[in-house]
């Protein structure tokens, strides 16, 4: 099994190429967590695939591995594939530590940066280019853990990073500068895509009814008409969303 978290699609396209190339099955952990998809009997091989947050893990995936239906679950090999803008310092080892044991392989896969609170991403052309290598990486992924190969690999770099920057996180992840601009349409994708259910649509607008959500950005980049903001540094920043950057 291959779980999988992804808010923009990096990590579901990566959680879906490698269980198709291993002969297995991808479920989303947000599925999983509302209810609408279930954790699956034990297998000979477990995947996690997950983007890394702050250089640490994002607070569903410390949920989810923490369930002890989880831990009696996973196969004889768990591994985890984790999507970066640039490096994910100790995720994987976190990831170790809130299943109670250690991965058999990890890798941190080098995609489009989103966290459009923060930075602009990439424009398509640049970011087209990341997920075209990243496409190449995946099939030495796959080939390692169909061999069931034992190492860590990739841009793990930061480790340093991760003593400190995790616990930046939490204070990061307020609901407060949410908002919808006059370009909503009413849609409705923002609730719809929200893997907290933080939002909910009132009179036709969005409403972020939670003090704290994933900061996972599925609301800002899945936007169809780009209304979602978070502050005024959103307002001219670049959107992104995989579907549509591949197109």
């Amino acid at each position: 099994m291959v779980y999988y978290f992804s808010a923009t699609g990096n990590s579901k396209h990566a959680a879906e190429v490698i269980a198709a190339k291993t002969g297995d099955t991808a479920v989303s952990i947000a599925d999983i967590l509302n209810g609408r998809a279930e954790i699956k009997e034990k297998s000979g091989k477990t995947g996690f695939v997950f983007p890394v947050y702050f250089w640490g893990l994002p607070e569903i995936i410390k949920r989810f591995a923490s369930l002890p239906e989880v831990k009696n679950s996973l196969g004889d090999y768990v591994y985890c594939v984790i999507t970066c803008g640039a490096t994910t310092g100790t995720a994987d080892k976190m990831l170790a530590k809130m299943l109670g044991r250690k991965l058999d392989y990890s890798f941190s896969l080098k995609m489009p940066d989103n966290y459009v609170v923060l930075y602009d991403p990439s424009p398509k052309e640049k970011a087209k280019k990341f997920l075209a290598h990243a496409d190449k990486e995946l099939e030495t992924v796959c080939e390692d853990i169909n061999s069931l190969a034992k190492k860590r690999a990739g841009s793990t770099a930061g480790e340093l990073k991760s003593l400190f920057v995790p616990h930046l996180y939490d204070f990061f992840r307020t609901t407060k500068k949410f908002y919808a601009d006059d370009k909503c349409v009413s849609c409705g994708m923002c609730a719809k895509n929200c893997p907290d259910g933080a939002i909910e649509m009132e009179n036709g607008k969005p409403v972020w009814i939670k003090s704290k959500c994933q900061h996972c950005t599925a609301c800002i980049n899945c936007c169809p008409t780009e209304a979602v903001q978070f502050g005024k540094g959103t307002q001219t920043r670049r959107r992104y969303n995989y579907d549509k950057t591949i197109k």
